[in-house]
């Protein structure tokens, strides 16, 4: 990928009949919610990328609508979920979505297609991957292999027999918290 910033802005109609291919770089200070979300990483050194690699690939797909194709990808500091110790994660995603001024045209899409309405034949290109990318911040960033920082306690294992059960259990129809009942009564 080549080392210049993308433009804070595209002409995506003209970019579409051109079927125009931007790759480059997008600064994080023209993702704020992105920087918000990598800033709460959990680390007593706050290590958020500076930017974010993109590539976007422009077509026409009909009549008022340009579709958008590419990637975009980083890599952050998180804490492990596992260990507790800094992870260093590669974080991306791959972007698939129409672009449109008009509401109706959107309005006829799937409803699996990702759109962006947009005001004018202009659209910010922040606005087209910030999204995407927040949707692909891991929920539980860890280690491949770690140990845990403490150790978990064994499970107990509660084994109800039909005889047990005292009619808990009915035929063909599963209580999975059957058992908790005579375990809160023991104590």
């Amino acid at each position: 990928m080549l080392n210049e910033a993308l433009p804070k802005r595209i002409r995506y109609p003209h970019a579409g009949v051109e079927e125009a291919l931007l790759e480059g770089f997008l600064p994080m200070t023209r993702m704020p919610r992105l920087a918000d979300a990598l800033l709460d990483n959990d680390l007593d050194t706050v290590s958020v990328p500076e930017s974010v690699m993109v590539r976007l690939q422009f077509r026409q797909d009909g009549p008022g609508r340009v579709l958008v194709v590419g990637e975009a990808q980083f890599e952050q500091q998180w804490r492990c979920q596992r260990c507790l110790e800094a992870v260093l994660l590669h974080s991306g995603c791959e972007i698939e979505m129409v672009l449109a001024s008009h509401k109706k045209v959107i309005e006829q899409l799937r409803s699996d297609q990702d759109s962006l309405l947009t005001d004018g034949d202009l659209v910010d290109t922040a606005d087209i991957i910030e999204d995407q990318l927040l949707l692909a911040l891991p929920m539980s960033p860890k280690h491949e292999d770690c140990d845990p920082a403490f150790e978990i306690p064994e499970l107990i294992e509660v084994i109800l027999d039909a005889s047990q059960a005292d009619g808990e259990v009915e035929e063909g129809r599963q209580r999975p918290f059957a058992g908790l009942k005579r375990l809160t009564e023991e104590d």
